[in-house]
Parts: C-alpha cells; structure tokens; sequence
C-alpha cells in the first residue's frame, strides 16, 4: 500500500489539535526556559520572526490562523517528537496562500482505485489553471451532471477529507477545483507536468497500466462517465488523443474485455479514434464494476449504470421486433432530426434494429441522411 504524508505536499499550511499544541509549550519552557533561546537554536538564520515563531505556539492564534508546515517540521524534529505523532495532532490544512482548506484529514494520504479514479477523471474532463505571480497550478473538473460533479467532490473527500469550500459554488457552477496542495500530490505521483495532462497528449501511465484490477477498472469507468456513450450492443469512448485510446485498450484487454478500436473516416470525425467494449465485454466490466460498487460506494456508474443494465434489458427480452417500430420511427423523425442511437434509446430498441428500419426507410425515399461528416449521422424524414 502506497502513502503519502503531509510533508510530501506542497505548500502547505497548518492547524494544530490544541493538546499537542500544549505539549509542545511545555517541552519548549521545560528546555529552554524562555522562547525566544528555542528560537534562536531551532531557526538560527533567523528564517522566521521571533513574533511569528512566538505566534505560532499560542493557542489563541488557531482559532483565527494557519502556519506554515515547514516551520512546524523545524520544531518538531528539534524536539524528537515523531513526525508521525504531529501528523495525527494536524486538524485541517490549506493551500499557503490559498482559502479552502481539509478539515479533520485523512493522513496520511493513501493510494487506492479512488486516487487513480480522481487522476482519470482530471484527463478526461479537467483543466489545469495555472495562476500567475508563483501560485501552484490546481484541477477543475468540468462536469455538466449534478449527480457526476458532487461525485468528483465526494471522491476527493474519500481520500483526502472534508473540503471546507469559501462556498459550495459547484453545485450550480460546471467546475469544482481541486485545491492547489492536492493537484501537487497528483503531479508528484505520476511525474506529470502541466501539459502531460492537455486532452491531446494525456496518457495512462505505465506504472497505473500495470496496477490492481480494481485501480484499472476504476480508470475505466473513470472514462465511461466523461467520455462514454452506452447503447444496447456496447459502450464507446471516442477521443481525439489516439495514443490515449490505446492505452484504454490496453487496460480492457488486462481486465479481459472485449473491445476493439475503429477509426472514424467522415470529413469531421477523422482525427478522431474510437474505443468500442463489445458486448460481451461490457456484460463483464459491468459484473465486475457491481462487486467494486460493493467495495467502494463511491464509485457510481449512475444514469450510465442504468443505462447498461437497460441495454441488457433490451438486448434480452424475448420480442426484440415487432410491428410498428417502423411507423414509430419516421413519425418521430417527422417531428425532429436524430441519430440512430438516439432512436434507439428513445423507442427502446437495439441499435442493429434501428438501422434496419432506418435503411428501409431510406430505400423507400421516406427519409434522408443529413449530414455524413457529422460524428453522429442524424436522419429526417423527407
């Protein structure tokens, strides 16, 4: 099991439990009598203030104030005290300069499917914001469902704590962030820089591709809900960056789905590559996304899981045609322009039946393709 501690952060500043906070009074008094000789001994350049050094031993300023980690760390190992000991007695952090912060912390931090999840989800649907006047560069995760975006949030609480936003702004806003001392861990982990994670160049790791099944399959799923399209016969992942289709590829043919990679050849969608989890293969990641589900609640396909489980449905029942569905279908595109996936999911039926509907219809003159050089063909009726 991998982990990191709070000193593995950057920039970080602190809040103490206030009992060790007194435990460290005590020893500096019992040592040194007066404060400003343990600060003379434990900062000897004068890298910090006295004042600062002073305030950040009183009480009264925790309720108002954090302090530096790195000032904290000087002091605690001048004194011997186990650094794994202070770590248990820290009650919230931040970003130094920064205003959200943890409260009550997991520490220390520890690697699991959900991290890498996290790591996933900021390549398929995050940005990197990197502020100017030296500021860490930070995530947003750019998410339009509600149910998708807390989710983002809830995830980065499991691993590191409690996320005391300024505001909750993220539920009516597109794009939570991931505070600045947190992104740092990620590009730390996975030697990243900030244009390894562009959507053009991303790419999973070889380290990750060579993890646990849960951690792979927590990546995957990762890329279904912000990347992903389920209908009746597959799930599909389509992505500019090909390199990155590959190596999803890669993790399905570890996990034993079957998949396979097409290459769009419409005017619009050439630089595109597409990864399909055949069916078959999507009846296996889904029984072995329900026992992760098991293990890790957080881990939520959503309306996407409840749209696979209906595939099945469908794909199933024992009437899989019947008449009508013709009729059904060209008065629906009397009414508007659609895809035969969209038909699909809107009459509930397999897309292979759909497109044999829809080649009729079109033998017949009653309807017409639109556009080819759109990714999706949409159809109307003539």
């Amino acid at each position: 099991m991998e982990i990191f501690h709070i000193w593995d952060l950057d920039r970080v500043n602190i809040r103490l439990d206030y009992n060790f906070l007194k435990k460290v009074n005590i020893l500096l008094i019992k040592k040194f009598k007066f404060k400003r000789e343990a600060w003379k001994l434990i900062f000897p350049c004068g890298d910090i203030p006295f004042g600062s050094f002073k305030n950040s031993l009183k009480e009264s300023s925790y309720k108002k104030f954090f302090f530096p980690l790195d000032v904290w760390l000087r002091i605690i190992d001048f004194l011997k005290i186990p650094r794994d000991e202070f770590e248990k007695s820290i009650t919230s952090y931040k970003t130094a300069g920064g205003v959200n912060y943890i409260e009550s912390p997991i520490l220390p931090i520890v690697i699991n499917p959900i991290f890498h999840m996290i790591f996933a989800h900021n390549i398929g649907d995050g940005t990197v914001i990197n502020p100017k006047k030296g500021r860490l560069p930070y995530f947003g995760y750019r998410q339009f469902d509600e149910f998708y975006r807390l989710a983002y949030v809830k995830k980065l609480e499991y691993i590191f704590g409690k996320i005391k936003y300024q505001k909750e702004y993220f539920i009516k806003s597109t794009r939570p962030y991931c505070p600045a001392m947190i992104s740092s861990l990620f590009f730390k982990y996975y030697k990243f820089s900030i244009e390894d994670f562009l959507s053009d160049r991303a790419r999973i790791t070889g380290p990750l591709l060579n993890s646990d099944k849960d951690s792979l399959l927590a990546v995957l799923i990762a890329f279904i809900i912000d990347e992903g399209y389920i209908d009746s016969t597959q799930i599909s992942i389509c992505l500019k960056n090909k390199l990155l289709i590959n190596d999803l590829k890669q993790i399905c043919d570890k996990l034993n789905y079957e998949s396979k990679i097409t290459e769009p050849i419409s005017e619009i969608s050439k630089h595109y590559a597409r990864l399909h989890i055949l069916r078959r293969g999507m009846k296996k990641l889904f029984e072995d996304y329900i026992h992760l589900n098991e293990r890790y609640p957080i881990i939520n396909l959503g309306k996407k899981g409840k749209k696979i489980e209906d595939s099945f449905k469908i794909y199933n029942r024992k009437i899989i045609k019947k008449k009508g569905n013709q009729d059904n279908i060209l008065s629906i595109l009397i009414e508007e322009q659609l895809s035969v996936n969209q038909i699909a999911e809107r009459i509930g039926m397999t897309r292979q039946g759909v497109r044999f509907h829809i080649h009729n219809l079109i033998k017949q003159n009653k309807i017409e393709l639109i556009d080819k050089n759109k990714l999706n063909w949409e159809y109307k009726a003539c």
